[in-house]
């Protein structure tokens, strides 16, 4: 049997189809394994996008909150604050005026006791010689240790208490000299007495003045306490 001719060597075509049995080649699952890779790394990626966006919700969410109860804590103190002001000042005006009212009824109750004192002691005057002899005998005793007085008492009272002159200046304490004089400005029942050491009214005005003043002082003190 004559021998087949030998066939010259060459290159394989790459445009060539494989051969029937021949290995297939691995880019096809390289690809479907690269697309499953990616389809996965989509999917991580939406997933990590929600769960950034729900903490970032919820972040936001809570900072909202605290912001808002922040301001809902301001505006409430705020209106606390009003009202408290607003009622220490209702407050203030109710005493400010409950003592201005206080006042005016302690400065009225002392003139009306003073004004009944004096009709009291007017009466007594009116009615009694000797009121005008024990006023100036108390006066006097007050200024004890003097060497000079000037005693002025109403014109009408003038010759009265002349006549107790050596008594009264037996009440000076050594007294070198004691006048009597009848001074118009001085009412019923009072006298001055002028001394180098000072001046002492025994005036019936001036002491239901002081006795007023007096009084009013001491309803003050009471009220204040």
């Amino acid at each position: 049997m004559a021998e087949a001719a030998a066939q010259p060597w060459s290159w394989p075509s790459l445009d060539e189809a494989p051969a029937a049995g021949a290995c297939a080649h691995p880019q096809s699952e390289d690809r479907e394994e690269a697309e499953r890779v990616l389809a996965r790394a989509r999917d991580d990626a939406e997933r990590i996008r929600h769960e950034v966006r729900g903490d970032a919700w919820a972040e936001a969410r809570a900072e909202a909150e605290a912001r808002l109860e922040a301001a809902l804590r301001e505006s409430v103190a705020e209106q606390t604050a009003a009202f408290d002001q607003a009622r220490a000042a209702i407050i203030a005006r109710i005493e400010g005026a409950a003592s201005e009212r206080l006042e005016e009824l302690e400065q009225e109750l002392a003139a009306l006791i003073a004004s009944m004192t004096e009709k009291v002691i007017r009466r007594k005057v009116a009615t009694e010689d000797g009121v005008v002899l024990d006023v100036v005998r108390a006066t006097i005793a007050q200024a004890a240790g003097a060497n000079r007085l000037t005693v002025r008492v109403p014109a009408d009272d003038e010759p009265l208490v002349c006549e107790a002159t050596a008594e009264l200046l037996a009440l000076t304490n050594g007294a070198g000299e004691l006048e009597i004089v009848a001074d118009p400005g001085v009412g019923p029942g009072g006298c001055i007495v002028e001394t180098e050491r000072g001046r002492f009214d025994a005036r019936i005005q001036t002491q239901v003045e002081l006795l007023g003043e007096e009084i009013e002082r001491v309803l003050g003190g009471g009220g204040g306490g």
